[in-house]
């Protein structure tokens, strides 16, 4: 099973990254609650946050406390973003993007961050350098070696 502060973890990246939906975070802080015999006050303050901006969501799921491996939460968002990706529902753009917010907010090894926020600024450069198709393969080949299943432990 998935620590809370875990899944609190995947869900805030989720959030910031665009992934998520502030009404899928909403619903999950409802689950908890109805779940747990004592859920954290904190959850609770995500629960009571419906008319909250994504960035105060973000900020109040950031406070749930308890145990986790981050960088295993920011693993399986990157599961949810090649999910995405392998349907077809995300543009390229999008994509650099969101890995440069990844890179930002996500508790990763220093590499792995850099690589992220590489792909952003690969796309910028895609008229000097490059094509659209490999910097794709490229960042199939970073979700691949770093993405979890969502649901699973890195």
């Amino acid at each position: 099973m998935i620590p809370l502060r875990e899944e609190a973890e995947t869900l805030r990246l989720g959030l910031v990254m665009g992934l998520v939906s502030p009404q899928l975070v909403i619903a999950w802080a409802d689950r908890v609650v109805m779940e747990m015999a004592n859920p954290p006050i904190e959850v609770i303050d995500v629960a009571a946050a419906t008319r909250q901006p994504p960035d105060e969501l973000a900020r109040l799921l950031k406070r749930v406390p308890g145990p986790a491996d981050l960088t295993a939460g920011a693993y399986r968002v990157l599961g949810i973003l090649r999910a995405r990706a392998a349907v077809g529902g995300l543009a390229l753009d999008v994509i650099a993007n969101m890995l440069w917010v990844y890179s930002a907010e996500a508790v990763i090894p220093q590499a792995e961050g850099l690589a992220a926020a590489s792909f952003d600024y690969e796309y910028e450069c895609l008229a000097y350098y490059g094509t659209p198709g490999g910097l794709g393969e490229e960042i199939g080949r970073f979700l691949a070696k770093n993405a979890a299943e969502p649901g699973e432990p890195a």
